[in-house]
């Protein structure tokens, strides 16, 4: 179970844990990008004294980061976005350490919308002595949008999202939460914390699973292994999340295991935040999808062989108690909040083990 209580790691090795392991794929809810930023394996790293081995998203204590900038400039630069100076602090039980990276904002829709836009930090100048983090250039934060409670109680949520499917398979994301000190060097020397949280980036996710990356937008579900299929679809269904198309990589990277009797692409979600089981203020369902509300829920997979989703509604059945206790442990919202999430959940599953209701909703409801 998470707990506030839990503290960062020694210093110097998760120093080295940190940087190097940060992925650089979109950390924030806009997606995953920008795989050309990491060309490691970031599964696990030895520490610098080669004597420890490491795992950051194998530890859930939470990590405590400072990040020092001038805000003023940083807002200025939403528009047309624009590297700026800044410090890095990694707080341990012994101390802290200061790097300086370079930052600026990111997320085409955030930069618009958000009052604080996403983090993209950049690291190709900061000195590590470490042959590894040469070849490390940027990292990007899953962080708030709007300076309030409510929208960081959205980030604690999907970040919730993503460990409730990690338990359902490894291939999937996982993410390790951070609580992030804010310092404005300018003028108002203003100072707050948010939580944040940081995701694996694809190619570990990839490595872990003896597979490698397909970026062909022109595949479609059809193609996709039938279980894994199944099973995602029935996974956002159960979330309330109909934003996700496997054809053009909308919130969905593609996997190819490295085995030649498993010739199927294997899809692996992300970016939830859309999700009726989050339900932000700004998820606004398509007209196109006949839904008036984001936590309306609405079967988004195409009619698959019926074994495929048996087996994928066994899957769910199976880790049904633990999907509960992860969220009933989870300690940074709120008891209500805690509530809501688990009534949502109790309605999918009363959804998904009604025979009748899920011959009326999934298989009948299928996209042909």
């Amino acid at each position: 179970m998470l707990n506030k209580k839990n503290i960062s790691k020694p210093i110097i090795a998760l120093m080295f844990c940190l940087v190097f392991l940060l992925p650089s794929g979109v950390l924030n809810a806009q997606g995953l990008d920008d795989d050309k930023d990491l060309l490691l394996d970031t599964t696990s790293v030895v520490s610098i004294d080669s004597e420890v081995d490491w795992d950051l998203f194998g530890n859930q204590d939470l990590l405590r980061l400072s990040l020092s900038f001038d805000m003023k400039e940083y807002k200025k630069y939403a528009t047309e976005p624009k590297y700026q100076d800044a410090v890095l602090t990694i707080h341990g039980m012994d101390g802290s350490i200061d790097k300086k990276v370079r930052i600026k904002p990111r997320g085409e829709f955030r930069r618009k919308y958000c009052s604080f836009p996403p983090l993209k930090v950049n690291v190709k100048k900061t000195d590590f002595d470490n042959d590894y983090l040469d070849k490390q250039t940027t990292f990007k934060f899953v962080t708030h949008c709007q300076n309030s409670g409510l929208f960081e109680s959205y980030l604690l949520k999907e970040f919730l999202v993503y460990k409730l499917f990690n338990q359902l398979t490894d291939i999937s994301f996982r993410v390790r939460l951070i609580q992030m000190e804010y310092i404005d060097t300018g003028k108002r020397k203003k100072v707050y914390s948010k939580y944040g949280f940081i995701i694996e980036h694809v190619n570990s996710v990839a490595s872990r699973n003896n597979a490698f990356v397909l970026k062909n937008e022109k595949l479609g579900q059809s193609v996709m292994q039938k279980d894994h299929m199944a099973l995602i679809a029935l996974f956002e269904y159960m979330i309330g999340n109909p934003d996700w198309s496997v054809t053009g990589l909308h919130n969905i990277k593609v996997l190819k295991i490295n085995d030649l009797n498993l010739p199927d692409p294997i899809p692996v979600p992300y970016d939830f935040d859309y999700s009726g089981i989050i339900n932000t203020e700004y998820a606004i369902p398509s007209e196109d999808l006949g839904i008036k509300s984001i936590t309306e829920r609405l079967y988004r997979g195409i009619c698959l062989p019926e074994e495929a989703l048996r087996n994928g509604k066994e899957v769910l059945l199976k880790n049904k108690d633990e999907l509960f206790r992860i969220i009933e442990d989870f300690s940074y919202l709120n008891k209500k909040e805690i509530k809501e999430l688990s009534s949502y959940l109790k309605n999918s599953f009363d959804i998904i083990e009604s025979e009748s209701s899920f011959n009326r909703e999934i298989i009948n409801n299928c996209i042909d």
